[in-house]
């Protein structure tokens, strides 16, 4: 499996926001799980769920990457 960059911003946003792994899942409409692998770098979200997340977490796509 490859290994990605772990996205330490989309985690530092999240809980900026008070919210945990799950309510942000529930927000973007994927499984927590999948948060989980972003942050560690286990997973890559593609364009659509990087948007999703931005929006929620009121910032542009770049500021997560």
């Amino acid at each position: 499996m490859p290994r990605y960059k772990p996205m330490i911003q989309l985690k530092l946003k999240r809980v900026a926001q008070g919210l945990n792994q799950t309510q942000l899942a529930e927000k973007v409409g994927v499984r927590q799980t999948a948060i989980s692998q972003y942050e560690k770098g286990d997973r890559f979200p593609n364009r659509n769920t990087l948007e999703k997340i931005a929006g929620v977490l009121g910032c542009e796509v770049r500021d997560l990457l």
